[in-house]
Formats: C-alpha cells, sequence, structure tokens
C-alpha cells in the first residue's frame, strides 16, 4: 500500500534530520566510512585477487613456500634478495638431442619417440637440452619439476630423470650431490605391473624436490649416501647464475618385442618464492589477501543476518510479553530467564558439529542464542507503554490487539531495537570467529577465524602477516559497528542527546 504525500513528507523529514544529527557525530561518521570501506572490500574480492578462496570443493593454486613473506618486506635491505616465484616454461620446439643410445626412432619436431626391442632386458635412452634461463636471488625453499607426456607400452618400462645444469663451480655440490658438476634426479620410475604389462598413460606430473618414494626417488638419486638431507633447491640455486634444464627418459624391456611410444607435450620448472603478494601465504602457500578480502564477505553475511534475525526475535518476544503480562509474561520471562543461563559457546559447539557447520546453520544458531537480553528491554518499555493514554484511546476505539502491537507498541520500541540491532553485529561477528578459530566453522566458506585456526594449528605464529591482519580485520569492522550503534543510540535517545 503506498504512503500518502503527506506521510512521505513527514518521513522524508525525519531521514533528513537524522542524517543531519548522524552526520555530526563524528564517531558515528567515522564508523559508516569503515564500514562502506569494508562492504567495497566484500563487493569487489574477485577484483581485488585472481584467485578463489579454498574450500573443500575448490583448492587454489599453490603461489610460493609456506608461509613466504609479504612481497612488500623487500623493500627493507634484509629481505630484498627475497626470491619471488618463477616459472620456468621452456620452448620444447627448441630442444636439442644431446645423448641417444639404444633402437630409438625420433621425431624432434613432433616430440615423438618410439622405442622397439629385439630381447629381454634391451635398454635405450635419450636426453634433451631444454635450454638455460638465469637466477638471480638468495636461495629459494623449494622447487617443482612438471614433465607432461603420453605414453603407449607393452612390456616396457619407463624412468624419467630431471637434470638441473649448473654452468658456476659450487663445493656444495660436491659436499652433497653425486655428480659434483649438475643435479641429476630420477623424478619417477613407471614400475612393470605382470597383471597389466600394458596400456595407455596420459601423464601430468609435478614432482616436489624434498620427495623419495620407490615411484619418486628424488633425494636418493642425488645425494650421495653420506649427505645430510635437505631441500635440494636450497644447494642446486645457493649461487645465482646460469642455470640449464634436461630431461631424460630412460626405456626397459620386459620381454623381447616390448616397445613404448612416447609423446612429449610440456617440460617445466616452478622454483617456490619466500615471498608473493600483499600479505604472503598461508601453510598450504595458497594467498593470504584472497582469504582476507573474501572472509570480510562472511563476516559481513553473518553479521548482519544473525543481529537481524535475533532482534526481529527479541522485539517480537519482548512486545508480546509485556503486553500480554499475566501468565504468559511469567511463563515467557521463565524462558528467557533459563536461556540466559545456558553456556552458549558449549552449545553452539555441539550443535554445529551434529548438524554439519554450514554459514546459515551458524547464522540461525547464533540468532537462536542472541535475543534474550533484548526481550527483557522491550517488555520492559511495553509494560510503561501500553499504560499509556494514546494506547488506552486506541483500545478504546475498538483497536485490536493486533492492530495495537503492529502500529502503536513495536514503532514505539523502534528507537530501543534499531541501537540494539547495530550493537549485536559485533556479537555476531566474533561469535562466528571464535566458531571457525576453535575448528567448527564453514569449510566452505573463506572466514577470518579459519586464517586464524589454520595459523595456530599449523605452526604459523611466527607468521605474525598471517595471523594479525585477520585479527585486526575483526577488531575494525566490529569498532565500526559499535561507532555507528552509538552514535544512533545517542540520535534517537532523548535523555543521551541532551547528556551531549
Amino acid at each position: 500500500m503506498a504512503l500518502s504525500k503527506p506521510k512521505r513528507e513527514i518521513y522524508l523529514r525525519k531521514i533528513k534530520n537524522f542524517w543531519i544529527d548522524f552526520s555530526h557525530n563524528k564517531i558515528g561518521f567515522a564508523g559508516l566510512i569503515i564500514i562502506i570501506f569494508y562492504v567495497i572490500i566484500a563487493i569487489c574480492a574477485p577484483i581485488l585477487t585472481p584467485y578463489p578462496p579454498e574450500s573443500q570443493l575448490y583448492k587454489p593454486p599453490k603461489v610460493a613456500a609456506r608461509y613466504a613473506y609479504p612481497e612488500w618486506f623487500r623493500l627493507f635491505p634484509q629481505y630484498r634478495d627475497l626470491n619471488p616465484t618463477i616459472n620456468v616454461n621452456p620452448d620444447l620446439g627448441k630442444a636439442t638431442l644431446i645423448e641417444k643410445t639404444g633402437t630409438l626412432t625420433i621425431d624432434l619436431t613432433n616430440l615423438w619417440f618410439n622405442f622397439t626391442s629385439t630381447k629381454r632386458g634391451e635398454k635405450a635412452y635419450f636426453t634433451l637440452d631444454l635450454g638455460n634461463f638465469t637466477y638471480d636471488y638468495n636461495p629459494p625453499p623449494s622447487m617443482t619439476m612438471r614433465v607432461y607426456y603420453e605414453l603407449e607400452y607393452n612390456n616396457a618400462s619407463i624412468t624419467i630423470y630431471y637434470t638441473i645444469k649448473n654452468y658456476t663451480a659450487n663445493p656444495l655440490y660436491e659436499e652433497y650431490f653425486i655428480d659434483p658438476t649438475k643435479a641429476k634426479m630420477k623424478i619417477n620410475v613407471q614400475t612393470y605391473d605382470p597383471r597389466k604389462p600394458w596400456g595407455y598413460i596420459r601423464s601430468n606430473f609435478d614432482v616436489d624436490s624434498f620427495v623419495n618414494s620407490p615411484s619418486f626417488p628424488v633425494l636418493g638419486s642425488l645425494f650421495k649416501p653420506t649427505a645430510t638431507l635437505i631441500d635440494p633447491a636450497e644447494i642446486i640455486f645457493s649461487k645465482r647464475g646460469t642455470y640449464g634444464i634436461q630431461v631424460s627418459f630412460e626405456f626397459t624391456s620386459i620381454r623381447a618385442g616390448g616397445y613404448a611410444n612416447l609423446k612429449l607435450k610440456y617440460v617445466g620448472l616452478t622454483i617456490w618464492g619466500r615471498c608473493h603478494g600483499i600479505l604472503g601465504t598461508n601453510n598450504s602457500g595458497f594467498d593470504v589477501w584472497t582469504e582476507l578480502v573474501y572472509g570480510a564477505r562472511i563476516s559481513l553475511l553473518v553479521g548482519l543476518l544473525a543481529a537481524l534475525i535475533g532482534t526481529g526475535i527479541g522485539v517480537l518476544y519482548g512486545v508480546v510479553s509485556g503486553y500480554l503480562g499475566g501468565f504468559v509474561d511469567e511463563f515467557l520471562m521463565r524462558v528467557v530467564d533459563v536461556l540466559l543461563c545456558i553456556p552458549v559457546l558449549p552449545i553452539l559447539l555441539v550443535l554445529v558439529r551434529y548438524f554439519s557447520a554450514n554459514v546459515f546453520l551458524i547464522v540461525v544458531l547464533i540468532a537462536i542464542f542472541g535475543w534474550q537480553g533484548l526481550s527483557r528491554v522491550i517488555r520492559s518499555r511495553v509494560l510503561s507503554l501500553k499504560e499509556m493514554a494514546f494506547i488506552e484511546s486506541a483500545r478504546a476505539s475498538g483497536a485490536s490487539d493486533f492492530y495495537l502491537i503492529m502500529h502503536h507498541l513495536i514503532p514505539n520500541v523502534t528507537p530501543i531495537a534499531i541501537p540494539a540491532l547495530i550493537l549485536s553485529i559485533p556479537g555476531a561477528i566474533i561469535t562466528e570467529a571464535s566458531l571457525s578459530f576453535l575448528g567448527f566453522g564453514d569449510p566452505n566458506a573463506a572466514t577470518w577465524g579459519r586464517i586464524l585456526y589454520g595459523a595456530y594449528q599449523l605452526g604459523g605464529l611466527p607468521a605474525w602477516w598471517v595471523w594479525l591482519p585477520p585479527g585486526l580485520a575483526i577488531t575494525i569492522l566490529c569498532l565500526g559497528f559499535v561507532f555507528i550503534g552509538h552514535a544512533v543510540d545517542e540520535i534517537v535517545n532523548p535523555r543521551l542527546r541532551m547528556r551531549r
């Protein structure tokens, strides 16, 4: 039903007067600026970061080493030589064959290699040189070698070697590595399975440098037996200079007539950085800035929805209790007393775990346990309002209970409800963050509490740039709502306005 013109003018005048009072309240205006800033961050999250947030359904790409420093650390002299993540992508079209043994047919143009044996145990081997690159930073923490290929085989096995050629003499190579001139690593061994001697493989191998297993014997093939095992990347790139990449394939026939057809698709190297982005990385090497900006959405959503639901319940409950009075009022207030005695956080933990955590369940649970105090205040106000002359006049004119509640009581308790609504938002935000910090949050939602949980549980406390920003984000957002709430309370409460 459309409002009449006089009513519209009245409401517009009230809104205008409210804004004049609010804009002259410095604390309230500062709080509004804070909230607008957070809303912009939440809306523009896909623009501010190229990565989606982590969830059980999606793992974002690793962008640097675990707990990498923020990029701006490099402004300071002691961090100037920290390496960013470097992706080396050689052009396979320029690969050169530098070694070949055994019965092999090679087509370098199409990167196709065929091995056909005439006897059991026959071997063939070839090596491709993929060019050079320059590394000009401090030693990196780790690296990942990538070899993608398609393989059709029958009674044959394959072993893949990845070599990083060193063109600068390095005494650490002599101390740690079997070959003092290069880092030659056996990155994959395709073992023979007699139950399936033939097959087709489309393989995308991403092999980390610090791994040693029967299928990926990187460390065992590289280090001397007496050497201390550390990540090879720290030794390989311990000196700045020029390095080369070579990849080798070794074929072995299991039976006479065994063969293998290999199509090489891609060879690359990722040197993981010690610094990345605005806020570095977490334990998994994911971008912390992404988690932070997307966390603003969840905090605002949880805070606003829980506050709206909780305030709505509290207002209705308090109005009904105070208006009806008698036994109903007594019963409803005893229910409130019982709910106020319940330890909220333990109950929330049990319910969230029992019903499987998700954002909307958390919103509902926070709202259910967040309205009791407001209902008492509303009830007290209604007890005095219902005895006033304008209520008696409306009742004498034949107004129904529903009409009195909706058109007289609720509008008159709104000045109490609005500040309570705004001031309850920080409590909801902190409760959700507490649940996530304790490991009971929604695993599919990027929240600030989850960042804190990960930093605390996975050894991230020394990396203060991971946990301090979400902690400050929670504090400042809650402070913004508190500023607005107190400003609104001063405007709608005549006694507070006179004190000011």
